[in-house]
């Protein structure tokens, strides 16, 4: 097949219209009134999803279950052998045994993995903005970053990783993203923030993994990198993203439920 391949948030068939869809065609989904979002009581791999849906206009449910885990990687959890929680009795209930969280309902479709669930609330979120071919790709770029440093956040707090690599992988990161936020606004220029803008928010001010693997030294990493640190501040003053700070279910900076005053 030579046709062109669409990123993931773009990909248009019946029921998972991309960005460019008409509202006339968005009218005749057979969808549920809002997703749902399956993620644990932290920040994690789930909160740019809810940032996401909030940019977009979305209403979302969120059900969270209490943070366990027995790795971070998949040979760390194959190695530990099944966990029996909350959240994987739930996810065998979904008939979705054996995946990981988060895990998005809505409707008939039920996907899992970061990246899959990212996109599709942005690409069906109505005030979402719309992003060309070139935008999406960085948008895409900026999410494999943060997947990156969420992996060795999560390796240190969950596999006994060395903490010290936590702020080199950072600085690398951050030092490429810095190349492409601009000292003012968006890194797309839009009016709203993109998923882009968003991921550097999560990079910035998250405290699991990143305030709590950086530390005492997460002044001096972040104090290396004032546009991201900026960008990040912008991205919360953006009216639903601040609405969305306040939201109960909003975990940016908070610990898991249990470790919670």
């Amino acid at each position: 097949d030579r046709r062109p391949r669409q990123s993931p948030s773009r990909i248009e068939h019946p029921q998972t219209m991309g960005v460019a869809a008409s509202k006339k065609t968005q009218s005749c989904w057979p969808m549920s009134p809002k997703p749902v979002l399956h993620y644990f009581d932290i920040n994690g791999r789930g909160e740019l999803s809810k940032l996401i849906a909030a940019v977009g206009g979305l209403e979302l449910e969120c059900v969270e279950y209490p943070f366990s885990a027995n790795g971070a990687s998949a040979a760390d959890k194959l190695k530990a052998g099944p966990v029996q929680s909350e959240h994987t009795k739930a996810a065998t209930a979904m008939g979705m045994d054996g995946c990981g969280l988060p895990i998005l309902v809505h409707g008939d479709l039920k996907i899992y993995q970061s990246f899959a669930c990212q996109n599709y609330l942005a690409s069906t979120g109505p005030k979402y903005p719309k992003v060309t071919a070139q935008q999406q790709a960085v948008d895409d770029m900026f999410q494999g970053a943060l997947e990156d440093c969420m992996g060795l956040g999560a390796g240190v707090i969950l596999s006994g990783g060395d903490p010290a690599l936590v702020p080199k992988v950072m600085e690398k990161v951050l030092a490429h993203l810095s190349k492409y936020i601009p000292d003012k606004g968006f890194v797309h220029g839009k009016d709203a923030p993109t998923t882009a803008d968003l991921a550097v928010l999560v990079l910035t001010q998250a405290l699991i993994p990143f305030g709590a693997t950086l530390g005492e030294g997460a002044a001096e990493c972040y104090g290396k990198f004032p546009k991201a640190v900026a960008l990040g501040e912008r991205a919360a003053a953006f009216p639903a993203i601040a609405t969305w700070l306040t939201n109960e279910h909003c975990n940016l900076k908070k610990p898991p439920k249990a470790a919670r005053k």
